[in-house]
């Protein structure tokens, strides 16, 4: 294993001991941390922190390259068990995009696409559920766009 990966696999078992199901680790107190729905407008942690297992999701693509099939559809199988939208949290349009949005269709892909280069990914119980996700995201991210005048979407 290279140092990369070493880093890699210890900072998510860190995450996944002190942290999940919560957005992120908080590195200075080694516990989970979420919105902070006592004071809304803290967007120094509110604009991203959306209570839906931001690491978790954020990382699945790179279990996917780094090669740990197992971890990686152990991964897929907490955020399907875990990570649902139905949550009066304002976030960072563009953050969401790229980091959930986006990991959740990168992930389905790399585990339906037959050429993509990493081997097989899928579980054998997989179905679709990840692409469901990300519509039911995408449409719940849909009116940021939509709704601008100027076709710049709103950022939260």
């Amino acid at each position: 294993m290279v140092a990369e990966e070493v880093w890699f696999e210890r900072e998510s078992n860190s995450y996944m001991e002190h942290a999940f199901p919560l957005d992120e680790l908080n590195p200075i107190k080694c516990s989970g941390r979420g919105p902070d729905y006592n004071n809304p407008s803290n967007i120094n942690i509110n604009d991203i922190l959306g209570d839906y297992c931001l690491t978790l999701v954020d990382s699945l693509t790179t279990l996917a390259v780094i090669g740990n099939v197992s971890e990686f559809q152990h991964a897929v199988a907490q955020v399907i068990q875990h990570v649902n939208f139905d949550k009066d949290n304002i976030v960072q349009v563009f953050e969401v995009n790229i980091r959930v949005l986006g990991a959740l269709i990168s992930t389905h892909l790399l585990m339906t696409d037959p050429e993509q280069p990493f081997g097989n990914l899928t579980p054998p119980w997989y179905d679709g559920e990840l692409l469901h996700l990300a519509h039911d995201l995408a449409s719940r991210l849909l009116p940021a766009f939509e709704g601008s005048s100027t076709g710049i979407p709103y950022p939260r």
